[in-house]
């Protein structure tokens, strides 16, 4: 025999759950403020009507994409009828059984349809005049501004929608492998003479007679080395070229 006791813990924990779920979203690191707004979800006072992202394998197939509206963790979902998996009759059943309105998207020429639950009308609305710029489709070619709010408007967890929008770039053959700079890389470049790493001092540089490169000095100096001139540093020998707008560029002792 089930116990009372055992369906109100089964309850609470995924209340608890639920309440972690939203505070490791809205808090990077842990916190008071972490803490604090966990036990003021449990107690209900606050995101009680919060929809919560989901993934987008969780709303890949068509009934599924329902189903997740259904449950309520979303307000709305797109299906083209005639290319889907799911029979239309079926789809018109679950419609009708769990109360859902349905918004048609006129341009598409596989009956495209935008189902929602009461009061996500605005919603609805903004997905289907996204859908029209496209023909009717929510399509690769969408714009990254575009793409971001679809993803947004299906609930879908930021990551995902970050990688909706490479894997379409992607099949339109943009090139996304380009690595970003960053201050590491930057610092530690090879710069100096020899296998030395880092920015180098323009002051030092030299030309070499047998292949015309400029050689230069690290930037840091070694412990007890002297030099005539404070160091004035590039991160590369090529762009000593470039004074800056410094005043004391190259300022001797």
């Amino acid at each position: 025999m089930i116990r009372l006791g055992d369906i109100l813990n089964e309850i609470l924990s995924e209340k608890e759950d639920r309440c972690k779920r939203i505070a490791d979203r809205k808090y990077d690191k842990p916190s008071a403020y972490k803490s604090g707004a966990i036990v003021r979800c449990r107690q209900g006072k606050i995101w009680k009507d919060l929809k919560e992202e989901i993934k987008a394998e969780e709303a890949h197939r068509d009934q599924d994409a329902i189903q997740t509206v259904i449950d309520g963790k979303r307000d709305l979902g797109f299906i083209t009828l005639k290319s889907s998996t799911m029979p239309e009759e079926t789809f018109w059943n679950i419609v009708e059984k769990n109360k859902l309105k349905t918004l048609k998207v006129p341009s598409n020429p596989y009956r495209a349809y935008i189902y929602y639950t009461e009061g996500a009308e605005g919603k609805a609305s903004a997905l289907k005049d996204i859908a029209e710029k496209y023909n009717g489709f929510l399509a690769y070619d969408a714009t990254e501004e575009d793409s971001i709010q679809i993803g947004r408007l299906l609930s879908y967890r930021e990551e995902d929608i970050k990688a909706y929008i490479e894997h379409n770039k992607k099949l339109r053959g943009e090139d996304i492998s380009e690595e970003k700079e960053s201050l590491h890389k930057w610092f530690s470049r090879q710069g100096g003479e020899g296998k030395s790493s880092g920015w180098v001092d323009c002051n030092t540089c030299k030309e070499d007679p047998k292949t015309g490169r400029k050689k230069c000095k690290p930037c840091g100096r070694q412990k007890g080395e002297d030099r005539a001139k404070y160091p004035a540093c590039r991160p590369t020998p090529s762009q000593c070229s470039r004074k800056g707008k410094g005043k004391t560029w190259g300022k001797t002792k």
